[in-house]
């Protein structure tokens, strides 16, 4: 049986920001869900992404778009998300790094619209996460409260990243229940 509490995603557009395959099976599932519009939008290049290449490839064939080398500067929006201010990236190396790191490139911001905003990051924030002014816990996850919403009302969290239990049941149960209660604001 499938299951039925997705948001509508019907005609929306949506970003998705991550790179790993986490990212992708979330783009990948929200075309099929009939989105007019998925983009994932990762800072490093192809070339850097964690996801694997066949899944890349396929979401690409699916109709995703990527904007690699791009950072989020901010989320737009009056009660939803609305846009996303963007900054592209330059990639250098830096010492005592093995991957070239993202370096933001001043003055090259521009903005997307967007309906819907999907964080798939992983279990570790990135500091841009810190700079959208979202606490963190002791444990260096996102800070939720018990309906799953981060310090900015806007933004809500689940599996890993808000400390969930390290398994893919509880990591799964966390962001079911996250989907939920954002669904229950609108």
């Amino acid at each position: 049986m499938e299951y039925q509490n997705y948001p509508e995603y019907k005609g929306k557009v949506v970003s998705i920001i991550g790179g790993g395959n986490v990212a992708i099976d979330c783009a990948r599932t929200i075309v099929r869900k009939g989105a007019k519009k998925v983009q994932v939008i990762y800072r490093r290049a192809y070339e850097q992404m964690p996801a694997e290449e066949k899944e890349i490839k396929q979401a690409i064939e699916e109709g995703v778009e990527f904007l690699y080398q791009n950072n989020i500067v901010k989320i737009k929006g009056t009660n939803h998300v609305e846009k996303l201010e963007l900054i592209k990236t330059e990639l250098k190396p830096k010492e005592g790094e093995t991957r070239l790191v993202p370096i933001n490139i001043e003055g090259s911001n521009y903005e997307v619209e967007t309906d819907y905003l999907v964080l798939a990051l992983g279990s570790h924030p990135d500091k841009y996460i810190e700079e959208l002014g979202l606490k963190l816990n002791k444990w260096g996850s996102i800070e939720v409260d018990e309906n799953s919403m981060t310090s900015d009302k806007k933004i809500f969290a689940g599996g890993d990243i808000a400390g969930a239990k390290a398994t893919v049941a509880w990591a799964a149960r966390s962001g079911r229940n996250a989907a939920e209660n954002i669904m229950k604001q609108f």
